[in-house]
């Protein structure tokens, strides 16, 4: 397949497509959203972490203190590379209004913001990032064969999360959850919402804490998670290149786009999910 309408402007570049491509990604994946973006132009990142505080104690005045030591460890995170390609026939590439070029820019970014979500909820991936799926020693509540329709299960995650040295600062729900709260009731045959009238979306909030609502999370499933111990890491921007050689005998150009994208957890056992965990 390939482009032929009209409308690429003249004045295209693929750093302006690049660019185009980043602020999509920034407004589209969950990922991005729910997690702490860190930029890097290194093959991998590492992240301190601190798993036990130094000891401390009540003494004596003019008693020697016991020297202690913390316990650190580090996160390496490896960006993988999604990426995309698409051809456009010279004519289009050739013309000028400016409302094709965008929406290809952004075309490639939908599908690489999905392929970045895919990952970041799913389990490990073929020559790509591990995400939530992956980790082991997470907290679970346990909703049962019940879907979630209530607040209590998000508040048993905040304490659990918070037992572990995490706090939930976003909810991301899959949409038959936030559906099912949206049409939660006060009390049994009443007709009064739980929660806002126009439903549980992004920007709602569920027992203090920010709702994000995701296709790619399991259906039944919703996460908790502390966004400053979730990373994800973004090596060097969105690149995109063209060729007019590639595609020399349609008479058009080929267009690029790559991503390189990684995830790091820096404390499993503060994420949380809520499911149906038998």
């Amino acid at each position: 397949m390939a482009v032929l309408n009209s409308g690429l402007e003249t004045a295209w570049t693929p750093e302006d497509y690049g660019k185009l491509v980043d602020l999509v990604l920034a407004e589209k994946s969950i990922a991005f959203r729910a997690g702490t973006v860190v930029g890097t132009a290194n093959e991998s990142i590492r992240f301190p972490m601190l798993k036990a505080d130094p000891a401390v104690g009540w003494y004596a005045e003019n008693t020697q203190i016991t020297l202690t030591d913390p316990d650190t460890d580090e996160l390496i995170v490896t960006p993988k590379a999604v990426k995309g390609l698409t051809q456009i026939s010279n004519e289009a590439a050739a013309d000028s209004n400016p409302a094709v070029a965008d929406e290809i820019g952004r075309g490639l970014a939908r599908n690489i913001a999905k392929k970045i979500d895919a990952a970041f909820f799913g389990n490990t991936v073929a020559n790509g990032p591990s995400g939530l799926l992956s980790l082991a020693g997470v907290n679970v509540v346990d909703t049962g064969t019940v879907l979630l329709d209530s607040l209590d299960p998000f508040h048993d995650a905040k304490a659990a999360a918070l037992a572990d040295g995490a706090e939930v600062s976003v909810w991301i729900l899959a949409p038959d959850v936030a559906l099912a709260l949206s049409k939660a009731k006060t009390a049994t045959d009443s007709n009064v919402g739980l929660l806002d009238a126009n439903g549980v979306g992004d920007g709602v909030s569920l027992a203090g804490i920010p709702v994000l609502v995701s296709t790619d999370v399991e259906a039944g499933n919703a996460w908790g998670l502390d966004s400053s111990q979730v990373k994800v890491v973004q090596r060097t921007g969105t690149k995109v290149t063209r060729s007019l050689d590639a595609a020399f005998d349609y008479d058009a150009v080929q267009v690029r786009a790559t991503a390189r994208v990684g995830f790091g957890f820096t404390n499993p056992a503060g994420v949380v999910r809520l499911h149906d965990a038998a």
